[in-house]
């Protein structure tokens, strides 16, 4: 190009302002060198076989390239569809719905989840490039913020199912103004979530309701990897490790990550569920806990996260192991309270007095009993594993009674007001431990054993 007459310019800038200027468009680098050539191919100053090595083309499109040149000026060089309506664009029409609909009522969906929903609820094919590009011209799309992370070495997959859950709560409005907490765990093998459901708070009680349902629907897995909270009794709270007790009681092994990034794989799901349950129940206007509860398990779980979201384990075998026919999981899922066993065969519990009933009449002073709270609520003793019935009792015969019954008497004074207390006292509780006859007055005593319930 360097031996071509620079006499091109004064007919590139002649067409330019006469063709192009006057239609809008302009050239680029490599339509100015081939309109250079062109045109000293026109001039006779290039043989149509140098031209055609210059621009890489053949003979035969110099020619018609020429041709466009001199009818068309500069805008020969360009592609004969510029400007022209594309065949396939998709019409306007479609492109204001569509975009009314990502503004009005899918806001806060990301694209590929808006997407999916406009394509299943309204039946509105377009293709992702083109949503994508409708997105970012009306500013629209949900960016989401990326921070740089120093790099972490990758690790595989466990080989089979059950083998490793890793489990955590997310706490987040997931109705748009109460604070939830979504407690769940998910399978290292598969990312399948065996189970999940919504609490108040990330209780100890809360946690063991969750493994409760996955044991019931998949059986007893082999380890939970967890951060360490305070349910799992990690370092907050060492002397009440109420959930590491039930899992080595289990035969789960419980391991603890020391950061967030280690149980990446669930804090990962945490970002999904969160930018996808969240516009789905506002969607379906949900706002109650158990109706989020019911869509999350019966919609969002097993028709589109256990479905999209899941890979094949390396070995098809389950790790998960049966639940040994012994083992009482409303026994082993609790919180448990040892209490020191009293002279009179009561424990105190809350501010009460709780009676061990056995079937025989057997002296249990000084033995430990354990309370169990359940995950239903109910309040169960047991003593060297064997459950004892209990009852409450009040703790102290009210003085009020006594005073009434004594008060006519000559001799009533303070002293002696104790003394009768006592004697009352023994006599009752003898009574209701080892069924002894009262020897008091009839009357007085039906008093007595009515007040004292």
């Amino acid at each position: 190009l360097t031996t071509l007459s620079p006499l091109w310019l004064n007919d590139f800038l002649q067409f330019f302002k006469g063709t192009a200027a006057m239609n809008g468009a302009y050239v680029s680098k490599t339509e100015s060198i081939r309109f250079q050539v062109v045109s000293e191919f026109n001039a006779g100053k290039l043989l149509r076989r140098e031209a055609s090595e210059l621009l890489g083309v053949s003979e035969r499109t110099v020619s018609r390239i020429s041709r466009r040149v001199k009818s068309e000026g500069v805008m020969g060089v360009k592609h004969a569809n510029i400007g022209c309506t594309p065949v396939r664009k998709t019409p306007e029409e479609l492109k204001v719905k569509v975009l009314k609909l990502v503004r009005e009522t899918y806001r806060d969906f990301n694209m590929s989840h808006a997407l999916e929903v406009l394509r299943a609820k309204h039946g509105i094919e377009i293709s992702y490039t083109t949503f994508r590009r409708w997105c970012h011209e009306s500013k629209m799309v949900k960016h989401v913020r990326r921070k740089r992370r120093s790099p972490k070495k990758i690790r595989t997959r466990m080989p089979r199912q059950g083998l490793f859950l890793q489990m955590d709560g997310s706490h987040h409005k997931f109705n748009g103004k109460d604070e939830w907490v979504l407690i769940a765990a998910i399978d290292d093998a598969t990312s399948e979530i065996p189970y999940a459901e919504f609490f108040k708070g990330e209780t100890t009680l809360n946690c063991m309701k969750v493994l409760k349902k996955i044991i019931e629907k998949k059986g007893v897995p082999r380890a939970i990897y967890t951060d360490r909270a305070g349910w799992t009794g990690g370092n907050k709270r060492d002397n009440f490790a109420q959930f590491a007790r039930a899992c080595e009681e289990l035969g789960i092994q419980l391991v603890f990550a020391n950061s967030a990034e280690a149980k990446g794989r669930i804090e990962r799901a945490w970002k999904t569920v969160q930018d996808r349950l969240v516009p789905e129940l506002r969607l379906n206007k949900i706002k109650k806990m158990d109706e989020a509860n019911e869509y999350l398990q019966k919609n969002f779980i097993d028709k589109y996260w256990n479905v999209r979201n899941t890979v094949e384990a390396s070995d098809p075998e389950s790790a998960y192991r049966a639940l040994p026919k012994a083992a009482e999981l409303d026994v082993i899922l609790c919180i448990e309270h040892p209490r020191k066993i009293n002279r009179d065969q009561t424990i105190s519990w809350k501010n009460k007095k709780l009676v061990i009933e056995t079937a025989h009449d057997i002296d249990l002073r000084g033995y430990t009993a354990m309370i169990r709270e359940t995950l239903d609520g109910e309040t169960r003793a047991f003593i060297m594993g064997h459950e004892a019935r209990i009852r409450p009792i009040e703790k102290d015969l009210p003085a009020r009674v006594i005073e009434e019954i004594y008060r006519d008497k000559p001799w009533f004074d303070t002293y002696t007001l104790m003394a009768a207390v006592e004697k009352i006292h023994t006599k009752v509780w003898r009574h209701k431990l080892y069924n002894e006859p009262l020897d008091i007055e009839l009357d007085l005593g039906k008093r007595i054993l009515k007040s004292a319930g």
